[in-house]
């Protein structure tokens, strides 16, 4: 009797080494995608149903503790990571239109975080730094966000952890290089 596992669509039986739909090629060669039954089971969708409930978890904390949006945290933690950087290539950097980071830095400004000035490689182009307020503010936030990525990965072993860390980094600049490609511009790294 053939032994079967079912789980999100996966089964695995006959000493099968994994969840692998490997029946099915493409024109690309073999299928790495696991078996799908619904959207339910597609990696892509898992992934925006993890992103989705660390987002609504994470602006609550953020709105109620800092007086922060979300958008807003990342980008007065990219300025202070890349400072001095203009606003476009933070909007590069989050895949975020770059109206909605110019909403985003116009709010930073106005709440004293970050400031601009004229870029000295460029005249006509402006860069963003963080103000002495936004440096106070960024560290408290930041080890927040470092204790609460604790808590999401609590479920994993540390090889677990530098395994996703490397696969992430992997899948990224993958998938940043495809989507400079259908952008028709050259991948920026």
């Amino acid at each position: 009797m053939m032994d079967l596992f079912h789980s999100r669509g996966v089964v695995l039986g006959n000493g099968m080494s994994g969840a692998l739909d490997k029946s099915a090629e493409d024109s690309e060669g073999p299928r790495k995608h696991p078996f799908a039954k619904s959207i339910e089971d597609v990696i892509t969708f898992r992934f925006k149903l993890l992103v989705a409930i660390g987002e609504r978890a994470g602006q609550h904390w953020s709105e109620r503790l800092f007086d922060l949006s979300l958008n807003e945290w990342r980008l007065l933690a990219l300025v202070k990571a890349r400072a001095p950087t203009r606003a476009g290539d933070i909007a590069d950097l989050l895949v975020m239109d770059k109206s909605q980071t110019s909403r985003v830095v116009k709010t930073l400004l106005t709440k004293g975080l970050v400031q601009d000035r004229p870029d000295t490689e460029d005249g006509r182009a402006h860069v963003l730094e963080l103000t002495e307020k936004g440096e106070a503010l960024y560290e408290p936030v930041f080890e927040k966000v470092l204790k609460s990525n604790e808590r999401v990965l609590a479920t994993l072993t540390a090889e677990e952890v530098r395994m996703l860390d490397s696969v992430l980094d992997k899948l990224i600049d993958h998938n940043r290089d495809l989507l400079d490609k259908r952008m028709g511009r050259q991948t920026a790294r």
